[in-house]
């Protein structure tokens, strides 16, 4: 035992002398770099600067000119706004820096930093040798590095220009060389400001603004005399002094800096003295991870990158100014959660966009971010219910079909079609029928049987190329089943709402954008958008179409969206109750609702005790959101177009009955301005098995039953 103990003994005995050794060695080798150093600043000062740089680095290569330099732009971080100026978010890739002026800059800021770091900033001329020698006297004296010699404008040209990690005696006389260069290019006032616009302050804030907001949730213009020193502190070391990590040490750095300021003169004792007794107080969380509406800030990232690419998207300081309305977006939050405000509600979603312009100026969904990044309003493809048969109405306007004096039998079908194995088995919302019905009045009740045989008469090819034309981007299968919403993909809250806006806006579509404009960090604009309008409908087709949902909104399925003013909607059910909506507009704005559940196909058979259909919730919120956003606008009503539509006496349907009334007969469902001498009729429909079809209306009248 004693023998082990005297092998440890000596054993740890040798490792105290090995470290020993180590330290003299390293200290050895700093007196000696030091040494160099000192002989080279006597070479320098004695025997002529240039000259001598230039003697010294014969053997590794001629000295850099600062012409020769590639050109340095730096990473800044982009901003994100909303339609009235407000900020959204900030994004940025691996260096958040937002350059400011020199006026945007604290005095409190560059005083610190020159009083800190190069206390003969404004005596120098980009190297500063007095305070080189200092620094070699005073690392040779403790033995190893105690002082930094590096004057600001060499920490900057090191910066822009070289690997500051490369520690060689070459290095630093290149550093010293461009710095006397950028000194004769640049005013001190210039370099200074470049410099805190430049240098890393830790957590990933790159320059004096990107800190002040990191760690204070302010402007660097904005910082008292205790905050700037903290700030300007943590150059040299901004991981040990950080304050969220390190309080203490960061405290202490920041005493250093105002006793340096104090030193200096830069502050007065009477600044001094209740600046060092200021506790170190941070913003809760740095302004660069706050964001606004995280759902349309995601959405407008993928659109920005798609404009500009993602490099110039995350490092270019772009301005980037969206059509999103806060107000609108606080209107569709309130209508949603007053509405869907019980334990265990579906979730909503809400898109509005102005049909004129295709700018959203709503995008909400209840859905929390924190839980699913998943944006219903966009990502979503649901079941869209009939609130297609919009679509297959205005395609049988287009080809001349009078929608008051065509009929179907409302009656349980079991349709065949070309291409069919099996028949068409289609049933009414609440196995409810009606028997003889005009388009009119099944439109209203949003009878599934009518428009079935509708749909095979008009064309599926025919529907689905007028959804896509009116702004419908999902692909859709061309089964009949498509005609009353069954879709194979099904679509998103934002594709309806814009497909409905080209009814709102005299059948002309503009695609959805939700960025309207881009500027560089120059503040040059670099984007603006411009929409551009195709003509999806004809406006008599658009016209007609509109006339038939407003009447669904005053005494169909719609009654519960009714705002006081033109509105024009329909409503949409799927056959399980797992989707709801309402898609509706006015001449200003086209707004989508969707109801159900994210994870899927959840039937929604007793949400409050009632089912939900589109008249139900998705029509209440619609209703709430529209009654005060619509009123942002003069009362309007919808634009009459110079010539309406000529209903075809011509058109031969395989499924249309003969009227039971006289051609007498009169109703109310008969709106003015129906007969005209222009035709719109765009496509050929379907003559095969021809069955004649009467011109005359009659007098059932549609229930008002919500659903559908």
């Amino acid at each position: 035992m004693k023998n082990k103990r005297n092998t440890k003994e000596a054993g740890n005995r040798r490792d105290y002398a090995s470290k020993g050794r180590r330290k003299r060695s390293k200290g050895v080798r700093i007196l000696l770099w030091s040494l160099c150093t000192l002989l080279i600043l006597l070479v320098l000062i004695v025997g002529g600067g240039y000259a001598a740089l230039r003697i010294i680095t014969s053997g590794s290569g001629s000295l850099p000119s600062l012409q020769d330099q590639k050109s340095i732009t730096n990473d800044q971080t982009t901003r994100i706004y909303a339609a009235d100026g407000s900020i959204l978010a900030y994004i940025y890739g691996d260096q958040n820096r937002t350059v400011v002026s020199t006026q945007q800059i604290s005095a409190y800021l560059k005083n610190g930093i020159v009083a800190i770091e190069d206390q003969r900033f404004y005596q120098h001329h980009g190297v500063d040798y007095r305070g080189l020698i200092r620094a070699i006297f005073a690392d040779i004296k403790a033995g190893k590095a105690v002082q930094g010699a590096s004057t600001i404008t060499e920490q900057l040209v090191g910066n822009l220009y070289l690997d500051r990690r490369d520690n060689s005696i070459t290095r630093k006389i290149k550093e010293a060389q461009l710095a006397s260069e950028y000194e004769k290019k640049y005013t001190k006032e210039q370099i200074l400001t470049e410099y805190l616009n430049t240098v890393y302050f830790g957590a990933n804030a790159y320059g004096v603004e990107a800190a002040a907001q990191t760690y204070f949730g302010k402007g660097a213009d904005q910082l008292t005399l205790a905050e700037s020193a903290m700030i300007v502190g943590l150059p040299q070391a901004p991981t040990s002094y950080n304050p969220r990590q390190y309080p203490d040490k960061a405290l202490t750095r920041r005493n250093e800096v105002l006793a340096a300021m104090l030193k200096q003169k830069y502050i007065t004792q009477t600044q001094y003295d209740p600046a060092v007794n200021t506790p170190i107080k941070l913003s809760t969380s740095s302004t660069y991870t706050q964001v606004k509406e995280p759902y349309v800030v995601d959405y407008t990232k993928q659109q920005l990158v798609a404009l500009v690419g993602s490099d110039k998207a995350y490092t270019g300081g772009l301005g980037v100014q969206t059509t999103i309305n806060p107000k609108y977006q606080q209107l569709a939050k309130d209508a949603i959660s007053s509405t869907l405000n019980r334990k265990g509600d579906p979730s909503a979603a809400v898109v509005s966009i102005d049909p004129k312009t295709g700018y959203i100026v709503a995008m909400v969904t209840s859905s929390d971010y924190d839980k699913s990044k998943f944006n219903l309003a966009v990502q979503a493809r649901r079941q869209p219910g009939s609130t297609f048969k919009t679509f297959v109405l205005a395609t049988a306007i287009g080809q001349g079909i009078d929608p008051y004096s065509t009929y179907y039998d409302s009656k349980p079908v079991q349709l065949t079609y070309a291409g069919s194995t099996k028949p068409w088995s289609v049933h009414t919302y609440g196995n409810k029928y009606y028997g003889i019905s005009s388009i009119f009045q099944a439109t209203l009740r949003s009878d599934n049987t009518v428009y079935a045989q509708l749909a095979l008469d008009v064309g599926i090819n025919n529907i689905v190329n007028t959804a896509h034309r009116m702004g419908v981007t999902s692909d859709l299968n061309t089964d009949p089943a498509v005609a009353l919403g069954g879709l194979t993909v099904g679509v998103s809250p934002l594709e309806m709402a814009s497909a409905y806006g080209t009814l709102a806006n005299n059948g002309s579509h503009v695609s959805p954008t939700i960025i309207s404009k881009i500027w560089d960090s120059t503040g040059k604009t670099i984007y603006e958008a411009k929409p551009e309008a195709t003509q999806a409908l004809s406006p008599a087709v658009a016209y007609a179409t509109t006339q038939i949902l407003e009447q669904n909104i005053q005494r169909g399925t719609g009654t519960a969206a009714d705002i006081g003013r033109p509105a024009a909607g329909k409503t949409g059910t799927t056959s399980d109750y797992a989707d709801a909506w309402f898609c509706g507009y006015t001449p200003n704005l086209s707004t989508t609702i969707w109801v159900g559940y994210p994870q899927g196909k959840v039937s929604m058979t007793d949400v409050h005790g009632v089912s939900v259909t589109g008249g139900t919730f998705p029509a209440q919120i619609w209703q709430k959101f529209m009654y005060t956003a619509d009123r942002s606008y003069p009362k309007t009503d919808f634009t009459v177009p110079g010539t309406l539509v000529q209903y075809s006496n011509g058109f031969q349907s395989n499924y249309a009955v003969t009227s039971t009334t006289t051609s007498t007969s009169t109703t109310s469902t008969t709106l003015p301005g129906q007969t005209t001498t222009t035709s719109t009729s765009s496509t050929s429909p379907s003559t095969s098995t021809t069955v004649p079809v009467t011109t005359t209306t009659s007098t059932t009248t549609p229930s008002k039953k919500p659903g559908g």
